[in-house]
């Protein structure tokens, strides 16, 4: 398949995507998954170069650290901007003064493990951000009817489900790679995460990653019946056929990559 065909395989996607996004009102802007920090340098600073992609949002998930910290300790403005290739400070480490101990006793020496070659476990949360701060509280409770697709950027592996609202909704047996979630609430749902995430799964993790999604001031439950309260059943089809194309879309640049 040439560059042209993939080309016009894209723009449909765009145009269906821009239809359905008329009725799921799907936001793009996961959750906290934090990483390790980097090394702090001689003089204790924890520092992060900014990459092109960056922001404030990307950096707190990455990094574990509140978008509110990293504006004040770099002093940013209110929209927080970023700009490629400079370092922002994320944190100060203090080294604590050693103090005087018992001699160790000798322990033996084991034979060090064998690196462990296999899946991981990765849990999708679609909570109701009811405060709209983009984090699961406890008084918040789950969604049920969220469309899940979490697929390997090659396209050999694809995992999808719905979520009950109850518990989480967890794929046990995730072969490691590299990895996007995509995740679309039920229609009277505005999102308030970004729905499209990437992760880097490794053998042995579990991992959970959070979607928050907030309930429409017209669908809020005033006592009575209101039209339009019932989720749509053409429209969930929809948006679960939505997320099919993608997939096939993924597929097939894995496909043209390894031709290349």
């Amino acid at each position: 398949m040439n560059q042209k065909r993939v080309k016009i395989l894209f723009l449909i996607l765009l145009f269906l995507s821009v239809t359905v996004n008329q009725n799921f009102h799907v936001v793009a802007a996961p959750m906290k998954q934090a990483l390790a920090s980097p090394t702090p340098d001689l003089d204790g600073k924890i520092l992060y170069t900014v990459t092109d992609n960056d922001t404030c949002l990307s950096v707190s998930l990455k990094m574990g650290i509140d978008i509110d910290t990293i504006k004040s300790l770099n002093k940013l403005d209110e929209n927080c901007t970023l700009f490629s290739g400079t370092q922002i400070l994320l944190g100060i480490y203090s080294t604590p003064t050693p103090t005087a101990g018992p001699s160790p006793t000798p322990t033996e020496i084991l034979p060090t493990p064998t690196p462990f070659n296999g899946n991981a476990q990765l849990c999708i949360y679609l909570f109701e951000d009811i405060n709209g701060n983009a984090t699961a509280e406890e008084n918040e409770s789950g969604i049920g009817g969220g469309a899940v697709s979490v697929t390997k950027k090659s396209g050999s592996e694809t995992f999808t489900g719905l979520t009950t609202g109850i518990d989480l909704l967890c794929f046990p047996e995730v072969p490691e790679g590299e990895y996007n979630i995509s995740v679309a609430p039920p229609n009277e749902y505005n999102a308030t995460t970004n729905m499209n995430y990437a992760i880097t799964v490794k053998a042995g993790d579990m991992t959970q990653v959070n979607f928050g999604a907030q309930k429409q001031a017209a669908f809020e439950d005033t006592g009575t019946e209101q039209s339009g309260t019932r989720r749509s059943p053409v429209m969930a089809l929809l948006g679960i056929g939505l997320i099919l194309v993608g997939i096939v879309i993924a597929v097939i640049f894995g496909i043209v990559k390894r031709r290349d």
